[in-house]
C-alpha cells in the first residue's frame, strides 16, 4: 500500500483481515461496496419509514457512488502514485451532492422549510461512502451508527424541547382579514407577545385569510392551553401549531 496507516479493525487481526487494505483484491472491493450499501440502508430506512422524498434507494445509491469514486481514487494512486491527488475526487463528491440536497429542501404552504434533515442525511451518507470507499472501516461504521441514532432518537427529544420553549408558531385561519387586529389585541390582553405575523400568500387566491404567527408566552401559560384558547375565539376558523 502507499501509506503505513492501518484501520483499527484490520489492526485488531492483521493476519486474517489484512487483505481488506488491498484495493487490488476483488474481495476487498466487494466487501467495501456491500458494507457501504448496508450502512446507507441503516440511514435510508428511517427516512423511508417517514415517507421522505429521499428514501432507502436514494441513500444507498449516493453512498455507493461516493465509495466507487474513492476506490477509483485508491486505484489511480496505486497506478500513478506521482500524478494523482485522491482528495480531488472526494472533494468533487462532497460539493456535487449539493444538487440532490437542494432538491429535497422545500418551502411548504405554511411557510415552513422542510427537507433540511434529509439533505443533511444525504450529505453525511456521501461522506460515509467516501470513508468506507477509502477503507477506513472503523470511522465509517461509527459514523453510520451515530447518524442512525441521531435520526431515530433525537426527534422525540426535539419534540420535548418544543413543549418546554416559550416560543410558539401557529398557522391561523381567520374569518376575515380585519379580525387580525382583534386577535392581536386578545393575545396582548393575556400577556402573550406577538413576535411576528406573516400572511400566507399560498391561500391568497382562495380568499382565505391565513397567517403564520410566532408568539412568546409567559411561563404561566402552556402550549395546549394557549392553543385551545385561540381555537375557541369566534373569528378563528382553524388554528394549529407548526
Amino acid at each position: 500500500m502507499y501509506n503505513s496507516f492501518v484501520d483499527p479493525i484490520i489492526a485488531s487481526n492483521p493476519e486474517t483481515l489484512g487483505f481488506l487494505s488491498d484495493v487490488s483484491n476483488v474481495f476487498t472491493i466487494l466487501i467495501r461496496l456491500l458494507l457501504v450499501v448496508l450502512c446507507a440502508g441503516m440511514i435510508g430506512i428511517e427516512r423511508s419509514k417517514k415517507k421522505h422524498s429521499a428514501g432507502l434507494r436514494t441513500y444507498m445509491l449516493v453512498c455507493l457512488g461516493a465509495a466507487v469514486i474513492m476506490i477509483l481514487g485508491d486505484f489511480l494512486v496505486l497506478s500513478m502514485p506521482d500524478g494523482t491527488d485522491v482528495g480531488r475526487l472526494g472533494a468533487q463528491v462532497i460539493s456535487g451532492i449539493g444538487f440532490l440536497g437542494a432538491g429535497t429542501i422545500l418551502v411548504t404552504s405554511k411557510n415552513r422549510i422542510k427537507g433540511l434533515t434529509t439533505a443533511a442525511g444525504l450529505w453525511i451518507s456521501a461522506c460515509i461512502g467516501l470513508v468506507l470507499g477509502a477503507g477506513f472501516y472503523t470511522l465509517g461504521i461509527l459514523a453510520t451508527l451515530i447518524t442512525s441514532l441521531i435520526l431515530s432518537m433525537l426527534p422525540g427529544f426535539e419534540r420535548l424541547l418544543r413543549t418546554k420553549t416559550r416560543y410558539m408558531e401557529l398557522d391561523i385561519e381567520l374569518h376575515e382579514r380585519s379580525h387580525l387586529k382583534e386577535l392581536v389585541n386578545y393575545l396582548r390582553s393575556i400577556d402573550v407577545r406577538v413576535y411576528s405575523v406573516e400572511r400566507n400568500d399560498a391561500y391568497h387566491a382562495s380568499g382565505l385569510s391565513v397567517y403564520s404567527v410566532t408568539l412568546i408566552f409567559p411561563k404561566t401559560q402552556s402550549h395546549i392551553s394557549l392553543l385551545e384558547s385561540i381555537k375557541n375565539l369566534p373569528y378563528v376558523n382553524h388554528c394549529e401549531e407548526i
